[in-house]
């Protein structure tokens, strides 16, 4: 990699920004609106691009003009947030992504900051180069929020019930030191191209929830560096592990987690997994149904049926979870179908076909 320099608007940009909207037009606006102060954008070292994921509704304005605010993609169905940035970097340039939350805040000066650090990653010796960066994120009152996580292992799977749910994946900001990290969230991350290109992009098993993590453990599979980086910050506004836990996200959870395991390379270990989430469950379903809580015995029942399926051999995908998710909390309509590329502006490209990324053990 070389050194950024001054990039005109028809040379590749070295950065791309990518929002995944998936019903939350407002907080992309807002999100939108001030990065486009950015003067990196004018001068064509950042470019900036929002992925639909199939919202509900018609495109408000002025996303649905011609000249909408960022260069828009329009996905014909939501396969989740791995799906999502997908479209979104193959339909990018730059040489690095940095990935961003619509419900996050941040200023103008947020580029120039990421234009700074890649400055200064891309004159280190190559083997000191990270390749993918996680920054700060913090809550609205200025706290602290986890930015980054501990490798998932069988004993923090069986410990991780103790903890507060907010505390389950990651670690405690308190604890995480600036350098190398088992992985970062999602919310904020830098990624160099190339780590997705060898990669094939996120892994779209996942729909929503584990799909970082795994991201960033084949990275380092792979040799390359993950980092946390609290030097730059951004407020994130409703992170997932504080909100409800609703029976649909329940699923989402459990399933994103039962994939990563059988990604690990282990029969034996993704056994057990696979075991103890079909016992959890049945457990917790049976209460749940107990206490007149149908919705959320249906998703439990789902979980088990899907740890079942799994444990069998039979791979669950991000779109079927959608799917079966929408059934137990009892919606009968499935997503809105859209052209695969609505409008892209400047100019069209055409749809990526999804492929599957490589992982490890196959039934």
């Amino acid at each position: 990699m070389r050194r950024p320099t001054q990039s005109g608007p028809s040379s590749a940009p070295i950065l791309s920004v990518v929002i995944v909207n998936y019903d939350g037009w407002e907080d992309v606006d807002r999100l939108v609106a001030s990065l486009a102060a950015a003067p990196e954008l004018a001068t064509g070292q950042a470019e900036l691009v929002v992925v639909d994921n199939a919202s509900p509704g018609p495109i408000p304005s002025p996303w649905d003009g011609p000249e909408p605010p960022a260069r828009l993609v329009v996905r014909s169905e939501n396969g989740g947030f791995a799906a999502g940035v997908n479209a979104g970097w193959r339909a990018t340039r730059g040489r690095w992504l940095l990935l961003l939350n619509p419900d996050v805040i941040a200023g103008a000066d947020l580029l120039g900051r990421v234009l700074g650090r890649i400055e200064a990653i891309e004159a280190l010796p190559e083997v000191q180069r990270p390749a993918i960066v996680g920054f700060a994120l913090k809550n609205p009152d200025g706290s602290l929020q986890p930015s980054a996580g501990a490798e998932p292992t069988m004993l923090r799977l069986l410990i991780e019930p103790f903890f507060p749910r907010a505390r389950r994946k990651y670690l405690s900001p308190a604890r995480v030191r600036p350098g190398p990290v088992p992985w970062v969230t999602g919310a904020c991350v830098l990624v160099a191209r190339p780590v997705l290109e060898r990669l094939n992009g996120l892994d779209e098993t996942y729909f929503l929830y584990y799909e970082e993590v795994a991201l960033c453990r084949e990275a380092r599979r792979l040799g390359y560096r993950v980092e946390f980086d609290p030097g730059i910050a951004v407020v994130h506004l409703r992170p997932l592990q504080n909100r409800p836990p609703s029976p649909a996200l329940r699923l989402y959870t459990r399933h994103g987690r039962l994939v990563y395991f059988r990604g690990d390379r282990s029969r034996w270990r993704f056994g057990i997994v696979a075991g103890l989430t079909w016992l959890e469950a049945h457990v917790r379903g049976a209460w749940a149904g107990l206490n007149g809580r149908s919705a959320e015995r249906r998703a439990w029942q789902a979980v088990g049926r899907i740890a079942r399926d799994m444990a069998a051999g039979r791979l669950w995908r991000g779109p079927e979870v959608r799917d079966l998710a929408a059934a137990v909390v009892g919606s009968t309509s499935r997503q809105p179908q859209r052209p695969k590329l609505a409008h892209v502006s400047p100019g069209k490209e055409a749809a990526c076909p999804q492929r599957p990324m490589a992982r490890g053990w196959r039934s």
